[in-house]
């Protein structure tokens, strides 16, 4: 199991105020079996440095996460239940499937973890589902929304793309920026990831960068990762007009497994 704050950096940034002092040399992590193939970075990376690593090698959440409750903000068609994130086999697991009757799905916050600017990287793969979808994103600490960084969202079917998403607020009205990728097999694992810049943002898949977004609308305060499933997908295709799920609700049990998550703060 590793999980692993570099806790003078924490301080520092969940303070807002003065800059940490210099890290010491991080002796090299032995590595681990990997259930994906690619086993969590455990080094520095050129601009930047690595602050927090987690491979899920335990059975219970931790004190690094918090897991959802109650109903999406903004989504009528979900339910989370901290019954629905299981740690097995070395991931973590965000299972949906019906409780009594309604679609419920897991979710977690990494919240201790927020920082302003950034690199963080989702190894994972999604069961395909027309009902559950993921959505792995940045959310202010301050808890008012916009701004929103969404680096992969699916909305439900055979997981052969995702978007991304930068939320934000401009004189007052709400906006969105969205790219789209397509062509890729996200039931097999992959990398998503994002750097967040001053004034950019990136999209990563497996390590490069798939998208850009340059605009004044990138947000500049703390923000924290989520890690989400939600159900829904077939209702929220006929909302934005597209054609209707073959057969809604199939199969009745979904999961999106996380291998490990990455976060590295400007170098």
């Amino acid at each position: 199991m590793t999980r692993r704050v570099v806790p003078s950096l924490l301080v520092a940034l969940l303070a807002g105020c003065t800059a940490a002092p210099a890290a010491p040399q991080r002796p090299a992590a032995p590595e681990r079996p990997t259930v994906s193939g690619v086993a969590p970075p455990t080094g520095d990376l050129p601009g930047w440095d690595l602050r927090f690593t987690d491979d899920f090698g335990r059975t219970d959440l931790g004190p690094d996460y918090s897991a959802y409750s109650g109903r999406p903000g903004g989504d009528p068609y979900s339910i989370w239940h901290p019954d629905h994130v299981d740690l097995r086999d070395g991931i973590l697991a965000l299972d949906g499937y019906r409780r009594d009757g309604v679609w419920t799905t897991g979710g977690v916050s990494n919240w201790p973890v927020s920082q302003v600017y950034g690199r963080w990287e989702v190894r994972f793969r999604a069961q395909a589902s027309d009902e559950i979808t993921y959505h792995f994103l940045l959310w202010p600490r301050s808890d008012r929304w916009p701004p929103e960084i969404d680096f992969a969202e699916d909305f439900g079917g055979d997981r052969s793309g995702l978007a991304a998403f930068l939320h934000y607020r401009d004189g007052g009205q709400r906006q969105r920026i969205q790219r789209d990728l397509s062509g890729v097999d996200f039931t097999q694992w992959h990398t998503a990831g994002v750097e967040w810049l001053p004034g950019q943002v990136r999209f990563l898949l497996d390590g490069e960068v798939w998208s850009t977004i340059e605009s004044p609308g990138v947000p500049a305060e703390p923000m924290w990762l989520a890690l989400q499933a939600q159900a829904g997908g077939c209702d929220r295709k006929r909302d934005f007009g597209f054609p209707d799920c073959p057969v809604a609700g199939v199969p009745d049990r979904a999961s999106v497994a996380v291998d490990w998550v990455a976060v590295y703060a400007r170098a």
